[in-house]
């Protein structure tokens, strides 16, 4: 079996651990990445330190079977103490670290591999098209030719959206990551707007900070949502709320989002916790003040309620299997009028961030504005027109690609698929996909991540690649080959 990885970043890492806890007859498996972040992606480059990750270590594995992966990858460094958020009482680390845990774990599987007998290669290079699409011949944007038998799409999320039409203006950064570059462009007294207000814009805040920076910073959103503040872990075993019950609903047809309202309702009434006091409390999301949110939920970091612990799970853990059941009604609603609370609550900002961030508000130096309608770029700055029109002398864009998109690297080759019939898009976006093994019309290709249309419209966190890249190891070693093995070109 030759199989073919199209991108090295988080999935991939995922994909190649779980093939190399496989018992599988070893073929061949070839990498194909042309940025320099080998295994480490867009969110995980080397960084300055106040950049963080935003979950506690227990969920941030990419080992599907074994949640305490990076944690005991963690302990070995001693110096992650450095990084312990007290709300949490866990250290939070710098994404530059857990970067690091990525390219250890790529080439530790990728030696196991080996040792199994596997030959593994890393080509350093864009997959810009086909050769030859039956049997399949992959070709590099340096002309090279690779003939494989089963393909995987890792290529990640496309770039942000240039919205207001200020590419290579001076002073505007389309691409925040890596700050440490972006920090050493923005002068300490410079008026800087950032447009977002998610978890991207408050590493943007915290980091110009960190950083001595003195001027203002002004967040811009639509709706000025902030993401809720994580609360510190607390054992959860819920009856209700499992992923056999996900899987129950999604076997019968069509899943009705009230049919899912049900199982948390009755979770909820269990623990003795009021489901309506606490639906209210979400869906005051995008109409309660910010800051007074804020405020509030770090004064619930330790909270004994469980309610919005278990939704946040519930997201990151059942909504992979029912998204695809979901009826077309509920998926439009929730991707739509519920997008902003839902993303809020599946990536909340850890306690430490928060706690700046609140500060930051409080001294008047961070503040929020909604609204804004229009950004132009002039000689002397920015111009930003909301409820009134002000100026700034720097834009950063903090608002991540929208999901589904094609990233502009693999763009042709997807337009290639598209027009062969090997892949359709979906009609909301994203490549369509069988959900058990994310299979493309050619069976012989396959996608992990926000490109599969049958993901959610939300971040793939690490655990959920991790679990894809599993069940779909399990498929690619297993299942009979779909094409007959060809000859190089």
């Amino acid at each position: 079996m030759r199989i073919a990885v199209i991108g090295a970043g988080v999935a991939a890492v995922g994909l190649l651990d779980a093939l190399a806890g496989t018992d599988a007859t070893p073929g061949t498996i070839t990498v194909f990445e042309g940025s320099a972040a080998l295994w480490r992606g867009r969110a995980y480059q080397r960084d300055v330190p106040a950049v963080r990750v935003n979950a506690p270590p227990a969920l941030m594995s990419v080992r599907a079977d074994d949640r305490g992966h990076f944690q005991q990858w963690l302990a070995r460094r001693p110096e992650a103490v450095r990084y312990l958020d007290t709300g949490l009482g866990q250290p939070i680390v710098p994404r530059a670290l857990y970067g690091q845990y990525l390219e250890q774990t790529a080439r530790a599987s990728i030696d196991r591999l080996r040792r199994d007998g596997w030959q593994i290669t890393v080509v350093n290079d864009w997959v810009t098209g086909l050769a030859q699409d039956q049997p399949v011949v992959l070709r590099t944007a340096a002309g090279t030719t690779h003939p494989v038998d089963r393909v995987v799409l890792c290529v990640g999320s496309g770039r942000p959206r240039d919205q207001y039409d200020l590419l290579g203006a001076p002073g505007y950064f389309t691409e925040p990551y890596p700050l440490a570059h972006t920090l050493t462009e923005v002068r300490p007294d410079a008026r800087v707007a950032v447009i977002g207000s998610g978890l991207t814009a408050v590493d943007i805040a915290v980091a110009l900070t960190t950083h001595g920076h003195r001027g203002p910073i002004t967040l811009l959103s639509r709706t000025g949502v902030l993401p809720f503040v994580q609360q510190r872990p607390r054992p959860l075993a819920p009856r209700h709320l499992t992923p056999a019950a996900a899987l129950d609903l999604a076997r019968r047809g069509p899943v009705a989002f009230a049919d899912v309202i049900a199982l948390f309702r009755d979770e909820l009434t269990e623990l003795g916790e009021d489901f309506d006091t606490f639906a209210d409390e979400i869906g005051t999301t995008d109409t309660e003040d910010p800051a007074r949110r804020l405020r509030r939920q770090l004064g619930e970091v330790d909270s004994p309620l469980l309610a919005r612990r278990l939704l946040t799970m519930a997201i990151r853990t059942l909504g992979p299997i029912l998204w695809p059941a979901l009826a077309t009604e509920d998926r439009e609603l929730l991707r739509t009028r519920y997008f902003r609370t839902i993303s809020s609550l599946s990536s909340p900002m850890v306690p430490h961030n928060a706690t700046l961030l609140r500060n930051l508000l409080d001294s008047g130096q961070v503040r929020l504005r909604t609204g804004a309608t229009a950004i132009t770029a002039g000689d002397a700055g920015f111009t930003i027109t909301d409820r009134s029109t002000w100026t700034a002398d720097v834009v950063i864009n903090a608002v991540n690609p929208p999901a589904y998109v094609t990233p502009p690297d693999t763009a042709s080759l997807i337009a290639q698929l598209l027009d062969s019939g090997a892949a359709e898009f979906a009609p909301t976006g994203g490549l369509r996909s069988e959900p058990r093994t994310r299979a493309l019309r050619s069976g012989n290709w396959h996608v992990l991540g926000n490109l599969a249309a049958e993901s959610m419209f939300i971040a793939t966190n690490p655990p959920g690649l991790a679990a894809e890249a599993a069940a779909l190891s399990e498929h690619l070693v297993k299942e009979p080959e779909s094409v007959a093995p060809s000859r190089p070109s």
